[in-house]
């Protein structure tokens, strides 16, 4: 519940009115001031819904001012001070038999990317769920996970967005936030547009990939503006391996189903990046992703 002392820096009804100005409708957004993690507490009510045979409308939107337990990849825990940082989870329901999952991350890369952006900050995506300044530090962090319905697999993606954060709050030395960068007092970084903006790239986006069905996603229009914003195509990276195993080489492209391609011959549809050698820019000319 929102604090009795404190406004949400979040008003859901005008961020219901601004959307809706810019042609988009979205279900009641669920915000208060503090939760655990955004993205278990959204997958809860799903999966509740779920077993008293109701549907939760696409696009519900689960956020937060504070995350006191929130999570990223591979378990890690994730967490900063309170009113820092824009932290929310929406909820994607893609048509049966869809496949497409490793290119929801990267779109919502790019929409947090084109709203950065807007806020003065340049930034570029990294394969395969983070978005970074343009010296490498890491400004977002994003989180897919699918709940396996008897409906359908529906996504519940969250992210992260550093805003106010000050150099004493970073919870890392390779990370940064919007106030930083910027230069600018944190209370100055306006988390409601922040929203705003990436709802407005995102759900289409999103709708586009989904009308895209069985054909090549990377023909997309989206899909270009991915590659053209990703610092980690043309870089010579090391990539950690779920099973423990590293694979070196220069990241080439895309595959069809947004899996990193080395060295033209071996994809990737997980691991962690570490860029060895970044490239020239990350709106440097596509490459070959066939």
């Amino acid at each position: 519940m929102n604090s009795q002392h404190t406004s949400l820096l979040v008003d859901v009804d005008a961020v219901h009115r601004t959307v809706a100005d810019r042609g988009l409708s979205l279900p009641p957004l669920i915000w208060d001031d503090a939760c655990t993690s955004t993205n278990d507490e959204l997958a809860r009510v799903v999966r509740e819904r779920a077993d008293s045979g109701a549907a939760m409308a696409e696009f519900t939107i689960r956020g937060t001012d504070f995350q006191n337990a929130g999570h990223g990849r591979l378990g890690r825990t994730w967490t900063v001070p309170a009113r820092r940082s824009l932290t929310w989870s929406i909820l994607l329901t893609p048509p049966a038999g869809f496949s497409q999952w490793g290119w929801i991350p990267l779109i919502a890369g790019e929409a947090v990317h084109t709203a950065v952006a807007e806020a003065g900050v340049p930034a570029a995506i990294k394969w395969p769920n983070d978005v970074l300044t343009a010296d490498g530090k890491k400004l977002c962090g994003i989180l897919a996970r699918v709940e396996p319905l008897a409906s359908g697999p529906q996504i519940v993606l969250g992210m992260g967005l550093n805003t106010r954060l000050e150099p004493a709050d970073l919870p890392r030395t390779d990370a940064s936030s919007l106030a930083i960068e910027t230069g600018v007092d944190g209370s100055e970084i306006d988390h409601e547009a922040l929203l705003v903006s990436i709802l407005s790239t995102l759900i289409p986006c999103y709708r586009e990939l989904v009308d895209y069905g069985d054909e090549d996603f990377r023909d997309s229009r989206t899909a270009r503006r991915v590659r053209d914003h990703m610092v980690t195509l043309g870089s010579k990276v090391r990539v950690e391996k779920p099973d423990g195993s590293d694979i070196v080489g220069i990241a080439t492209g895309l595959d069809s189903g947004a899996d990193l391609i080395i060295d033209d011959r071996v994809s990737l549809s997980a691991g962690d990046v570490h860029h060895l050698r970044p490239a020239a820019s990350p709106t440097a000319p596509e490459r070959n992703d066939r």
